[in-house]
């Protein structure tokens, strides 16, 4: 396996693990209700 390939694997999975944390995280914000006070601040803030 060359340096190129092991450098690719790697930067691939980094993204792969932010993309897996960014939806877990995602979900876990939508579900504790934080989304719907923040939707609300927004709107009497405008």
């Amino acid at each position: 396996m060359s340096a190129l390939t092991l450098i690719a694997i790697l930067i691939a999975l980094a993204i792969f693990g932010w993309a897996i944390w960014f939806v877990i995280e995602l979900i876990r914000y939508v579900s504790s209700g934080e989304y719907e006070i923040d939707k609300r601040l927004r709107e009497i803030s405008q």
